[in-house]
C-alpha cells in the first residue's frame, strides 16, 4: 500500500514511507494505549497489558467491550516464526487458563495492570452502564470460555490466514488477525488497521456461539416481569422504585437480556455512581464496586454494618473495589427492615453528596 500525504498549504503530495516497528513491544504498546485501533463492533473499551495467568505465563493484552466480552491479543512481527503456528497455540493456552478465573479474580487482576479500574472505565464510556449486568455477562463469558483470540501483526502471511480461516469454520473458537500497517516520516505517524477473521467472519460460518443480547427495560416491561415474584414481593418492588425516583439523582433502567433492573444512581463531581440495583428475579445488589470510585472505604464499611442490622442480611467484609453484595428481597417484607434499608441508602447518599461540598 502506498500512502500519499500533503500538509496544509503544500502544493504537492509526498509519499509516506512504510516503516517497521522497533519491536513487538512497540506494536503492543500502541494497541494497549488505544485498544480501539482494533476494528470490532461493539468496540473494545478497556485493556490491560501483560495479563499474567497462573501456570501459563502472560498474554500481551486482554481487552473488554461494553457487554463483558473478552478479547485476548498476542502481538507478533512477521519476521518472528512464531507468527505462523505457535502463536495460535499460545492464545489457546491463555484462553484455557483464563476460563478458570472467576469474574472477581479477573477484575482484580485487570485493575492491577490497567491505567484505570475496569468498572470505572466502563462507567465513563458507556451511557447508563449497569455494573451488575456487566458482571453477569463477564461471569458467563469466563465460565463458558467464550473469548475472541486476536493475533496482532505488521503483516499477515498466507499460513496465518489459512489457520484463522480453518479455526473459524471448524471449531468453536473465534479467531482473527489484526494487520496494523505502520507509516511515518520525521513529523507524522499513520496506522492502517485491517482485521481478518474475528467475530463477523465467525458469525458468517454459522458456528458462532450465542451471546446474551442487551435490551432496554422500562417501567412497563420491568413491572410486568416483576409480577412473577408474587403479590407479597411485588408491592416491595413498587415501593422501592417509588423511593428511588424520589430520593436518587436518577432511576436508571437496566439492559439485561432476561432479567430487568433499575438502579439508584448518583451524579457527583468525581463521576456517576450507584448505591443499589433491584432485579426482577427478587435480588438486590449493593454496588460497593461502583461506590468505591467516589466513596472512602470507611463509609462503605459503615454502610455494610448498617445493612447487616437487617435480619437475614449478612454481607461479609471484602475488598470493596471488586465487590457487589447481593441478598434476596424477602427480608425487607418486615416494615422495620425496609425502614432500616432505606435509612442506610439515604445515609450513604447524603455522604456522597457531602463529598462535593
Amino acid at each position: 500500500m502506498k500512502i500519499m500525504v500533503r500538509g496544509k498549504g503544500e502544493a504537492g503530495w509526498k509519499p509516506l514511507d512504510k516503516s517497521h516497528y522497533d519491536s513487538e513491544a512497540h506494536l503492543q504498546g500502541l494497541l494497549n494505549k488505544d485498544i480501539s485501533l482494533i476494528p470490532m463492533e461493539p468496540p473494545l473499551l478497556a485493556s490491560a497489558s501483560e495479563f499474567g495467568l497462573p501456570g501459563s505465563g502472560a498474554t500481551d493484552i486482554v481487552a473488554v467491550d461494553q457487554d463483558g466480552a473478552i478479547t485476548i491479543i498476542e502481538c507478533k512481527l512477521a519476521q518472528n516464526r512464531e507468527v505462523r503456528r505457535m502463536v495460535i497455540g499460545q492464545l489457546l493456552e491463555y484462553a484455557a487458563f483464563l476460563a478458570k478465573m472467576s469474574a472477581d479474580e479477573f477484575v482484580e487482576r485487570f485493575d492491577e495492570l490497567a491505567d484505570a479500574p475496569l468498572y470505572q472505565t466502563m462507567a465513563e464510556k458507556v451511557e447508563d452502564f449497569e455494573e451488575s449486568v456487566f458482571k453477569e455477562n463477564l461471569t458467563d463469558n469466563l465460565k463458558e470460555g467464550r473469548f475472541t483470540l486476536i493475533v496482532a501483526v505488521d503483516h499477515i502471511n498466507d499460513e496465518l490466514r489459512e489457520i484463522i480461516l480453518y479455526l473459524n469454520a471448524h471449531s468453536d473458537c473465534t479467531v482473527g488477525a489484526l494487520e496494523l500497517e505502520y507509516f511515518r516520516d520525521e513529523q507524522r505517524e499513520l496506522l492502517v488497521p485491517h482485521l481478518y477473521g474475528g467475530p463477523e467472519v465467525k458469525e458468517a460460518t454459522g458456528k458462532q456461539r450465542p451471546t446474551a443480547k442487551r435490551r432496554r427495560w422500562d417501567e412497563t416491561s420491568f413491572f410486568e416481569e416483576a409480577r412473577k415474584l408474587g403479590d407479597d414481593l411485588f408491592y416491595l418492588v413498587r415501593d422501592l422504585y417509588e423511593f428511588t425516583k424520589m430520593e436518587a439523582d436518577k432511576a436508571s433502567w437496566g439492559t439485561g437480556a432476561v432479567t430487568g433492573s433499575f438502579t439508584f444512581k448518583m451524579e457527583t463531581e468525581k463521576g456517576n455512581t450507584s448505591i443499589f440495583s433491584l432485579f426482577t428475579d427478587g435480588f438486590i445488589y449493593i454496588n460497593f464496586g461502583y461506590l468505591s470510585f467516589v466513596t472512602p472505604n470507611e463509609d462503605m464499611e459503615t454502610l455494610r454494618i448498617k445493612l447487616n442490622e437487617i435480619p437475614g442480611v449478612d454481607i461479609e467484609a471484602k475488598d470493596f473495589a471488586h465487590f457487589f453484595a447481593t441478598f434476596k428481597l424477602k427480608p425487607l417484607r418486615d416494615e422495620s427492615a425496609l425502614k432500616t434499608f432505606k435509612e442506610a441508602v439515604l445515609w450513604i447518599r447524603d455522604k456522597i453528596r457531602s463529598y462535593d461540598e
